[in-house]
């Protein structure tokens, strides 16, 4: 089934990462010293991503996929996910993963604008790539 699903998404040309549908930047997925490093991230993420909806894939500097998601819009989505870093007190399995779980990434994002599509593609991405954050719980 594995082979299936990946011959299905490089059909579509969701797959890998580097076919030339998927956009990417570099990232410091890191807690800011302060806030004009905050600033400076947030910043980053906004020029790269837009009001996009799609999906996402962090992969670290060790090319291991960390994180696949979907966003709509993506710039919402990534910011919301580096702004984890400064949560206090969070009880949150999220939360804590991306605290515990910081270093330089590259994020790959990719426009899907059909809702069902991406939330199909980011389960079937999460099949194949495994990310450290197992998202979904049947894979």
């Amino acid at each position: 089934m594995k082979k299936d699903i990946e011959d299905l998404l490089k059909k579509k040309g969701y797959y890998p990462l580097t076919t030339p549908l998927w956009n990417s930047f570099g990232f410091s997925q890191v807690k800011p010293n302060s806030n004009q490093e905050k600033q400076e991230q947030i910043k980053l993420i906004e020029s790269s991503l837009f009001d996009k909806e799609g999906i996402y894939v962090y992969v670290n500097a060790a090319e291991e996929t960390f994180y696949v998601g979907k966003g709509s819009p993506l710039k919402s989505r990534i910011k919301s996910h580096y702004n984890k870093l400064l949560k206090k007190g969070s009880d949150s399995r999220r939360v804590e993963f991306f605290q515990n779980n910081q270093g330089n990434m590259t994020i790959f994002w990719l426009e899907i604008e059909d809702e069902e599509e991406r939330e199909i593609v980011e389960h079937l991405l999460s099949h194949l790539l495994k990310p450290k954050y197992k998202k979904w719980r049947a894979i």
